[in-house]
């Protein structure tokens, strides 16, 4: 039986690149997304930001921050220098706002967890100004959510339109009176269960805020599944930098997190988001470890470790996402999806219907045997 393309051990597999953006099948910019990922490892690397296509990828994967000055042409460090400014600013915003919203937590009582690149920007970047990010994200026990969103809508947080069914629990997400965005979770990502498995483990403290995160390997899940889980096309490079970053730690400990992403159902797909990286890290030693992971399975392989969006496939297994005892509720949302989730299924399906027919044999012409199904190289997917 020959092994899936995605579960090989061929190091810097460029084939891979695609899996965070569609737009890295174009060799120049995936050489932008090489120079990024060495930056993130320690390693100098010139970075050629000539192309606007270059500058945007920098900008849409919030990636600024991790690019030195020297490392692009002197005629670009002013427009990266500003870049940099700007996000120093937002973080500086933004942890004013986690502070205020700790504090009135933690004074009322409530355990909470910091996730993401707050998290990880304290505790594993060796210069928190390296990772940028955009809200605030706390995680709060499932109990907690209803009497902590009374607490907050009293302290002038605004509840902010999102476009999920409430029937996923994914959380709540509020503006802040200074108008940064707060999500409230109550699982880590999507396939995750509710929130009190995170608080399983003693929280590692954060120097900047006063707050804990998840531990070393449990944000190592976090950051590997939050990225794989995102649906293809919405990824962005700084959540595999996080991924990078934890790995670089010599004291993580990969079967703790393992068995911390078999504890929450998603062992497979955060096997697979640390595989991409260890991949295009060239870690030979975390991938002979990744060997004993679990695999993902048809409809993982064929949702999330593909380049572009299957939205058909996507929503028909989106019931996998919801907690059990909630299906039920969940079925009108699903039978009868929002009209923009309509367009894009829509969408989908044309294109769906377009790869087969330029995949038909044209008349008089005969398939190979043992040849008709397409195997993408970077995933082993199947058409």
């Amino acid at each position: 039986m020959s092994v899936p393309a995605w579960r090989t051990h061929d190091l810097h597999d460029r084939n891979l690149w695609p899996l965070i953006d569609p737009a890295l099948e174009d060799p120049a910019l995936a050489d932008v997304a090489v120079s990024i990922l060495s930056a993130a490892r320690g390693d100098a690397c010139p970075l050629d930001l000539d192309r606007q296509a270059a500058r945007d990828f920098v900008v849409e994967h919030r990636l600024a921050c991790l690019v030195p000055l020297d490392a692009v042409a002197s005629s670009h460090r002013s427009w990266l220098k500003r870049r940099q400014v700007e996000s120093a600013a937002v973080q500086l915003r933004l942890r004013s706002a986690a502070i205020d919203v700790l504090e009135l937590l933690h004074e009322a009582g409530f355990e909470t967890r910091v996730l993401k690149g707050l998290a990880t920007a304290d505790l594993d970047y060796v210069d928190p100004t390296l990772r940028h990010t955009g809200d605030v994200d706390v995680a709060v026990r499932l109990a907690d959510l209803d009497p902590v969103r009374i607490l907050l809508a009293r302290h002038g947080y605004r509840d902010h339109p999102t476009p999920f069914s409430p029937y996923l629990l994914y959380g709540w997400t509020f503006d802040a009176p200074g108008g940064t965005e707060l999500d409230l979770h109550t699982r880590l990502f999507r396939r995750s269960p509710l929130a009190d498995d995170i608080f399983a483990s003693r929280g590692e403290p954060l120097s900047l805020l006063p707050g804990t995160a998840l531990p070393a390997p449990g944000r190592l899940v976090h950051a590997a599944g939050h990225f794989i889980i995102s649906p293809p096309g919405t990824r962005r490079m700084s959540s595999l930098v996080d991924v990078t970053r934890l790995l670089e730690r010599s004291d993580l400990d990969l079967d703790a997190a393992r068995h911390f992403a078999a504890t929450l159902g998603v062992e497979s797909l955060v096997g697979a988001g640390i595989r991409v990286e260890a991949q295009l890290s060239g870690r030979a030693d975390v991938l002979r470890r990744l060997d004993r992971w679990r695999a993902p399975d048809w409809v993982e392989r064929n949702t999330r470790l593909v380049p572009r969006r299957r939205l058909i496939l996507d929503h028909l297994a989106r019931f996998r996402e919801v907690p059990p005892g909630h299906r039920l509720g969940y079925l009108p949302s699903w039978l009868l999806p929002s009209r923009r989730q309509r367009e894009l299924l829509a969408g989908s399906a044309r294109r769906a219907i377009g790869r087969l027919v330029s995949r038909a044999p044209m008349p008089g012409t005969q398939a190979h045997s043992g040849h008709s199904r397409n195997h993408d190289s970077a995933t082993g997917d199947i058409e």
